[in-house]
């Protein structure tokens, strides 16, 4: 009795006999009913027609593996008109029909299963004195019935990769529940407004800035109150000030031991390089890095080139004055070693600048996949025609059958337009004058975070730095005043104040930040709810990189779209 207690069996079994071995232990079990039902026509029977032995296995004790010997009965149906000539009895609180092992070593290595997978989990239930195999696992997991969801009232959506650059889904989130919803097979507007005209409802949306969830959201539920997502809001403004300081790139000061970090450690403050090199406007910055006429970047205009063609552009003259920094100190004697040691850089970086005979430039990235590829003889013939309208364009393309966004149609055009020929002059190239040995100069990207960062939070090096960067130009004071207030308000939730900061943003002088809030105006309900509401994309993100680690560890052959219940 007291075995039977401590192994917690059913009161329809009892114990005969349990004997320790090498292997493991054995329990034998034994039904202590004197009748049984039968399962067809649920009659009892108490006609004993024979035995047969049921090996199981269970949960381990003591770090042993447990074997369970079950002596099963088969009876003999007395119904006449039951189609069953005989059945064995069952134990519905121990194991199931035809199961190899009990219910609650099933249930234990199902959670192994959907925390590891397949093989992981295998590993794992063998070190737990469970022996299994994988497959067995993937099929624990693709029998495990998900349980129903109700409608959320409170739903997150943002999208995830089902191949990176290829092909993309919808994740839909409870934020009320904590759980995830639905999984949609891409991120497709119409398949949003699909669902979520399915499922009515829902009285908030969470989302973050993108064109397409804004859209499905309006048309799916249009008495849905959508919330844009606060971190969206606070990483855009960064970019936008970079654009900005990345004109004036040229003139901010140096630091020592200065590192591509969001958030700048511990920095000391140099001196400003000579009176020749304060500030320029950007379509000289080639002159400060050296770069000649036929290999300078591109002197178009920043109106003509779009984002990502300044971002590369500033980029290529950052490596260039890189490259001829490590080139100058090679030439006055310092070992590669000594000047990895100075620059922050790693060895093989400088051993391939000293050893190259021309600046190395960047492989050219391999062309992706594209959804406009089937359509690109007609948007060239349509180009060709005249037609620079991006979103006319996508219109046309949609009615063929294309499934992509317009922005994707846009940024091609965009391409095309920047590559049009320029009547822009060019501009003569000087050797640049190389920076103290053991400092760099302070990145766009480094002055874009300090001017978002609390000024509390900054260390007295930070603040000094921050105090000399506004001294390169007369409009980098006021940027940094909008950009603090923007961060003071998103953090403090004080939507009231956003219609008098859009317009203080309209009137600055950098574009970049006139963009930024231009973009703020477009989606003014969804911030202003942002602002007030305690809703964020917070639990998507974390669904989100939950599913990247089920997607990569592949479950095998159960498939990504099984759901965690």
């Amino acid at each position: 009795m007291l075995i039977s207690t401590l192994f917690s069996l059913p009161a329809d079994l009892c114990l005969v006999d349990a004997h320790l071995e090498n292997e493991g232990l054995t329990l034998v079990l034994r039904s202590s009913q004197t009748s049984a039902a039968c399962p067809e026509c649920m009659q009892s029977s108490t006609h004993v027609h024979g035995h047969y032995l049921r090996r199981l296995s269970d949960l381990p004790w003591q770090g042993k593996v447990v074997h369970v010997h079950l002596e099963v009965r088969r009876f003999t149906c007395r119904t006449r008109r039951c189609s069953r000539t005989t059945f064995a009895e069952r134990f519905p609180t121990l194991t199931r029909v035809f199961g190899r092992r009990t219910l609650r070593q099933a249930d234990a290595l199902t959670k192994v299963a959907f925390a590891l997978g397949g093989k992981a989990g295998a590993h794992l239930a063998r070190q737990l004195a469970m022996p299994t195999s994988h497959d067995t696992l993937i099929r624990l997991i693709r029998s495990t019935t998900v349980p129903q969801r109700v409608t959320p009232k409170v739903l997150g959506l943002d999208d995830f990769a089902w191949k990176k650059g290829d092909r993309y889904g919808t994740l839909l989130v409870d934020l009320q529940a904590h759980c995830p919803v639905d999984m949609l097979p891409d991120r497709e507007a119409t398949t949003v407004v699909r669902w979520l005209r399915a499922h009515r409802g829902v009285k908030i949306i969470s989302r973050d800035r993108a064109g397409a969830y804004a859209e499905a959201a309006t048309r799916g539920a249009p008495r849905a109150r959508q919330v844009a997502d606060r971190y969206h809001i606070l990483v855009n403004l960064p970019d936008a000030l970079k654009g900005t300081l990345a004109r004036h790139q040229a003139a901010l000061p140096t630091v020592e031991g200065a590192r591509e970090t969001p958030l700048i450690s511990s920095q000391v403050l140099t001196e400003f390089p000579a009176a020749s090199s304060m500030p320029m406007e950007a379509s000289h910055l080639h002159e400060r890095v050296g770069v000649q006429p036929e290999c300078e970047p591109s002197t178009i205009e920043a109106h003509v080139l779009t984002a990502a063609q300044r971002r590369r552009q500033i980029s290529r003259a950052n490596r260039y004055a890189r490259y001829e920094h490590i080139l100058a100190l090679s030439q006055q004697g310092f070992s590669q070693r000594d000047i990895a040691r100075q620059l922050h850089l790693s060895r093989r970086t400088v051993h391939r600048f000293v050893t190259a005979k021309s600046f190395p430039e960047r492989a050219p990235t391999t062309q992706r996949r594209s959804l406009l590829d089937p359509y690109l003889p007609y948007l060239r013939e349509r180009w060709e025609q005249g037609c620079r309208n991006g979103r006319q364009l996508a219109r046309e393309i949609q009615a063929q059958g294309f499934r992509g966004s317009t922005a994707l149609v846009s940024q091609l055009i965009g391409k095309w337009r920047a590559s049009l020929p320029a009547s822009e002059p060019g501009v003569r190239g000087r050797k640049r004058r190389t920076a103290p040995q053991s400092s760099r100069r302070l990145s766009a990207r480094q002055a874009s975070w300090l001017f978002v960062k609390d000024r509390a939070q900054l260390t007295t090096d930070q603040q000094a730095l921050l105090g000399r960067i506004c001294q390169v130009h007369a409009d980098l004071p006021e940027l940094y005043q909008l950009g603090q207030d923007f961060v003071q308000m998103v953090k403090r939730r004080q939507a009231r104040r956003l219609d008098a900061w859009l317009a203080q943003a309209h009137m600055s002088a950098s574009a970049e930040l006139q963009g930024f809030a231009a973009g703020i105006k477009r989606d003014d309900a969804a911030v202003k709810a942002a602002l007030s509401l305690p809703w964020s994309q917070g639990q998507v993100e974390g669904q989100i990189t939950r599913l990247k680690l089920l997607k990569r560890q592949m479950y095998g052959r159960a498939k990504v779209t099984t759901q965690v219940p």
